[in-house]
């Protein structure tokens, strides 16, 4: 039975992979900003798959003292940590850098940045300590050097996400504990639906017949990845579900253009 603590798991993919770990047999601790919410997704999910399997615990990523409460919290409940994954992130309106706020700023680089470096290096720790483990970062828009007008400083942090993923992998190379890419692709999620609603309409006329090619619910790809992260024992390796040659058969299928995936959320 693997232990897993996923960051930024009370909803959206976190919460998908949650799930589907506890599907697996799995031990989960959940996390998210605040404990009412934890608490309420962790009583949901322990009345269907028993109260010793999930466990929860607020935590801002942004602040490393309870990042290493949240470790000591899941080594405490289950033992030993065997997959972590870095998941938490937030993003911001659609807009060019010279019209943002500075207030969107801070918040994108504290929980995508610093708290990213938080999560590896605590996991990092405790894993070399207990002699093994694995560590998943999460990417998105910008982390294979992706660039789009508006998005300029969430893909920053994604970006640098893979540059510190790329250096742990070399640092681990003769370790026990494995460091690794997980790249979900499109994911209809709040965090997704929220920033469309941000964008003017003429963009969107634009971008929801592309999204309806490429993107997928929560509930498809979540099974996919865990099955692979279960699977998988080799170390510094991407685990993605949308690659280039799916994404390129999509774009090239009326299948795909034909779907409404928008409709339903108003858009």
């Amino acid at each position: 039975m693997k232990s897993v603590v996923i960051t930024g798991s009370t909803r959206g993919i976190g919460h998908g992979l949650a799930i589907e770990f506890l599907k697996k047999g799995c031990q989960v601790m959940l996390s998210g900003r605040t404990q009412k919410n934890v608490d309420a997704e962790v009583q949901k999910l322990a009345a269907q798959y028993g109260a010793a399997n999930v466990t929860g615990q607020a935590c801002d990523v942004s602040d490393w003292r309870q990042v290493r409460a949240l470790w000591d919290a899941a080594q405490k409940a289950f033992g030993t940590v065997d997959i972590w994954i870095n998941n938490a992130g937030v993003t911001h309106v659609t807009k060019n850098l010279s019209v943002m706020d500075i207030e969107e700023i801070k918040p994108v680089i504290d929980t995508n940045v610093t708290g990213m470096i938080y999560g590896s290096k605590i996991a990092l720790e405790g894993m070399l300590k207990q002699g093994f483990g694995q560590i998943y970062n999460m990417e998105g828009h910008g982390s294979n050097d992706s660039k789009l007008p508006g998005v300029s400083v969430y893909g920053t942090s994604k970006r640098a996400l893979r540059y510190l993923t790329e250096v742990l992998i070399d640092e681990t190379e003769d370790t026990p504990v494995q460091v690794c890419f997980l790249s979900p692709g499109i994911v209809l999620t709040d965090f997704l639906i929220e920033g469309m609603r941000k964008r003017p309409a003429e963009e969107l006329e634009t971008v929801i017949p592309i999204l309806n090619c490429l993107a997928d619910t929560v509930e498809t790809v979540t099974p996919f990845l865990v099955e692979q992260i279960l699977q998988n024992d080799k170390h510094g390796i991407e685990i993605a579900w949308l690659t280039e040659e799916k994404a390129n058969e999509r774009l090239n299928s009326d299948e795909f253009y034909s779907r409404d995936l928008f409709s339903q959320f108003g858009l």
